[in-house]
């Protein structure tokens, strides 16, 4: 993508606050000195079988954008793709799942454009609100900043084994409601706060985001990897040899710029896989966790910090 856009030539707005240049959740455009618009787009294939589930999923992690930026979503368009003689009962119930997922961000679908499409896929297009001075990007992160993650790896995994009829004794029931869980209560927590930095992550997987952090901020990130929480079963998938496409891809475009170290237990490739709907990623000075931990009463885990070395790159310990 990289290299697509570099054809592109450089937007010279002074109310574009942020762009495509850092590779961030969502762009943010000022309108005046108090208001700016935080937007984003974002569209998937069905992860799970149930239409109703995979439309709530879809709207939860397309409005997760705004959140990663710490602005307040309020708008969306829905994006379908659709076979032709598709039955429309399903469209419907998948719409509804977004819907509802949409009406519980506090954000009204206000209509949408369908086209048609050999396979199902669906997104939104999210419009936010968001004070021009309280942007919270993934170039902002402070050396000595601690990271925190919100929810849990290994989504794409337990997806491809469940595609695979290999997710035999895998609750599902944990990864489902991960996944339908709206990262609002972690980014209002994080407001308060004060993080300086915060990305979500979803299809680059955790390193591939981390990386972009690392770069964006020109700092280096130093990740424990006992310390990453993960979906049970996740890492034993693996171990069967049970490989989703999104760890191939993600290990082809960012491990130049990981450091493993003797680091080579599945763990590792898991870091790399796709996710659907993630955590947050956020970045704050280690005196102000425990704040977060006030405000944010679900699950969360101290993943690693920022270093002033081995800027835009990633180091892994045991």
């Amino acid at each position: 993508m990289a290299q697509a856009l570099a054809y592109l030539p450089p937007i010279e707005d002074p109310n574009l606050l942020v762009g495509t240049n850092t590779a961030d959740d969502a762009g943010v455009y000022r309108l005046h000195d108090d208001l700016a618009l935080v937007k984003t787009i974002d569209i998937l294939t069905p992860v799970v079988e149930d239409a109703y589930t995979f439309g709530m999923i879809a709207a939860a992690n397309c409005i997760s954008d705004i959140y990663a930026m710490g602005g307040d979503p309020k708008l969306a368009l829905n994006i379908v793709g659709y076979p032709g003689m598709g039955e429309p009962k399903t469209l419907g119930e998948m719409l509804k799942g977004g819907s509802d997922k949409a009406k519980e961000a506090s954000v009204t679908t206000i209509g949408g454009h369908t086209f048609a499409s050999p396979e199902v896929m669906y997104g939104l297009s999210v419009l936010g609100y968001i004070h021009p001075k309280k942007i919270i990007t993934n170039a902002g992160v402070k050396p000595g900043d601690v990271l925190i993650l919100t929810k849990p790896l290994g989504v794409g995994t337990i997806i491809q084994a469940m595609l695979m009829g290999k997710d035999d004794g895998i609750d599902m029931a944990p990864v489902i409601a991960a996944m339908t869980s709206l990262n609002k209560d972690a980014s209002i927590a994080m407001r308060k706060a004060e993080a300086n930095g915060a990305t979500d992550v979803t299809g680059y997987g955790l390193i591939g985001h981390l990386v972009e952090m690392s770069e964006a901020s020109n700092i280096g990130i130093e990740l424990s990897l006992q310390k990453i929480p993960t979906h049970e079963g996740a890492v034993e998938i693996l171990d069967q040899g049970i490989f989703e496409p999104g760890i191939t891809m993600n290990l082809n475009s960012f491990s130049n710029r990981v450091d493993k170290g003797s680091s080579d237990s599945n763990l590792v490739n898991l870091i790399f896989g796709s996710e659907t709907s993630g955590g947050l990623i956020i970045a704050l000075p280690e005196e102000r966790v425990e704040i977060f931990k006030r405000e944010y009463t679900k699950d969360f885990a101290v993943i690693g910090r920022a270093t002033a070395a081995n800027s835009g790159r990633v180091t892994l310990a045991p």
